[in-house]
């Protein structure tokens, strides 16, 4: 028998796995913690192996109903993404540097014109996370990435203007808050990917 590799690409996963379930048809037979263990080591995340095992079970093939779930719940219990709320910081450390930047180049006459800007993209970020996260019907993703930007514009804002430290947290809370009503409106009552698939 040829030496199997640590890992396989990604485009190769579905292959491995499709071939395990032929030989298991043919009468083999993997338990589901063997089938869990070549997923892991496919690079298959366990939420994702989870949720085909329901599937499976909901069309018929006779796993045990412990595992039966619906897909709603399975989509709703996966965590969030720790790369989105990262990105989602350090987006919002970025305007808050850009802003107390402006803040520091400009007379106090004179509008803020590089953290007008930076907030621009800033919002239109979060809009587009938003309607994302809509699509994958995640609003708890969403709800802690909008946590992590405007967390992180508040230190942003902080360390570059240390003069509107108080006022840099106060106005974070209030963005965040009417950002989290607003982009929990778009996801709740916006269509899903389920939805947008049927028109």
């Amino acid at each position: 028998m040829t030496d199997v590799p640590a890992k396989i690409p990604e485009s190769q996963v579905s292959l491995v796995l499709q071939r395990a379930a032929e030989i298991d048809a043919a009468g083999g037979s993997l338990s589901i913690e063997e089938l869990r263990l070549i997923a892991v080591e496919a690079g298959i995340g366990e939420e994702a192996t989870d949720y085909a095992l329901r599937e499976l079970f909901e069309q018929g093939s006779g796993l045990q109903p412990a595992m039966a779930c619906t897909p709603e719940i399975a989509a709703a219990a996966a965590p969030p993404s720790p790369r989105r709320i990262m990105a989602g910081g350090a987006v919002g450390l970025a305007t808050g540097f850009l802003i107390g930047l402006g803040n520091i180049l400009t007379p106090l006459t004179s509008p803020n014109l590089l953290g007008l800007a930076a907030l621009s993209g800033t919002i239109g970020y979060l809009m587009w996370r938003a309607i994302q996260s809509m699509k994958r019907n995640a609003q708890l993703d969403f709800q802690v990435q909008n946590l992590a930007l405007w967390f992180g514009m508040a230190v942003g804002l902080s360390g570059t203007f240390p003069i509107l430290g108080d006022d840099a947290i106060g106005m974070a809370v209030l963005i965040w808050l009417v950002a989290a009503v607003v982009g929990g409106m778009i996801i709740k009552f916006g269509p899903q990917d389920e939805q947008l698939e049927e028109k």
